[in-house]
């Protein structure tokens, strides 16, 4: 999804992702975009994790969504000129609630038992901000039923990891 997100971004700022693609090329990748969406919320980073009818408990932590993936695949869609229209908002805002943890960070997946799986990296929690943006846009609190992320706590966690970062001698 990396990939495809900086493909068509370059094109786009190349000025030439309107003018050298068809409409229905564009379709198409929107299209191949979509395939990464994941059952259970967010994207994949590509379709070749969809273990699709063969998915069970045992095997789902090899079929994920991740943060990143969720990011990049909206910004590409963005940038294609979707309206986003066929994201299952709903379930990808529930998605990234569970990917917030206690600390207020962000993880990367969801691993066994739904738990958070992936570094403490405030990316994660950079684009989990804007997958939430561009879903919710700025409408705070509840959305269709689905509670918002903790705001507050990731602030927090990001002003704790800057903190960090400038007190560590050379």
């Amino acid at each position: 999804m990396t990939l495809a997100f900086f493909t068509i971004s370059a094109l786009g700022l190349l000025g030439c992702l309107f003018t050298r693609t068809t409409r229905g090329e564009r379709e198409e990748y929107a299209s191949w975009i979509y395939r990464c969406q994941h059952p259970d919320g967010g994207f994949r980073g590509f379709p070749g994790t969809d273990l699709g009818d063969r998915r069970n408990k045992a095997n789902a932590v090899w079929d994920p969504a991740n943060v990143p993936a969720t990011y990049f695949a909206l910004g590409a869609l963005c940038i294609l000129g979707d309206d986003l229209s066929n994201v299952r908002r709903r379930r990808c805002l529930q998605w990234l609630r569970r990917m917030q943890r206690d600390d207020g960070s962000f993880g990367e997946t969801l691993g066994l038992e739904g738990k958070v799986e992936g570094g403490s990296d405030t990316r994660y929690g950079y684009c989990a901000m804007v997958v939430r943006w561009m879903l919710r846009g700025n409408m705070a609190g509840e959305y269709h039923g689905v509670p918002d992320i903790k705001i507050d706590d990731l602030v927090r966690c990001i002003r704790e990891s800057e903190v960090g970062a400038h007190s560590w001698e050379w």
